[in-house]
């Protein structure tokens, strides 16, 4: 099985210190390497320079917002996957993220084995 590169995108590094335990946890045989960008536009700079095959992607940042992000990240790069992670649960911030082109959509506050594991083996659709 392929070993994924993983960029974790999002502006509270509390979060991100958090999801990357738990990812490294939970599939450490399955991760390469965990990177770390702290909003889209340094996302996008990242992308340019490493492959990377799964961004969890946050929607609100300075500078530039996940929606965006995801959305030029997922024109740019036709077989990255984006997994969006937010803490709000509202549709309308599920929709912009989905028609940016992210995968799925995970409420941080919902984060766990089960989720992580579906956002981890999703396969490309094309």
């Amino acid at each position: 099985m392929k070993k994924l590169k993983i960029l974790i995108v999002d502006d509270n590094p509390h979060f991100t210190n958090a999801l990357k335990y738990m990812i490294t946890d939970l599939f450490e045989d399955r991760i390469e390497s965990i990177g770390e960008a702290c909003n889209g536009a340094e996302c996008l700079a990242m992308l340019k320079k490493k492959v990377f095959d799964l961004v969890f992607m946050d929607i609100n940042m300075p500078v530039m917002n996940g929606v965006e992000a995801t959305r030029q990240a997922t024109r740019m790069y036709r077989n990255l996957i984006v997994i969006a992670v937010s803490f709000h649960s509202e549709m309308n911030f599920m929709v912009q993220m989905i028609e940016a082109g992210a995968r799925t959509y995970l409420i941080k506050d919902e984060i766990c084995r089960e989720s992580l594991e579906k956002a981890l083996s999703i396969k490309y659709t094309f």
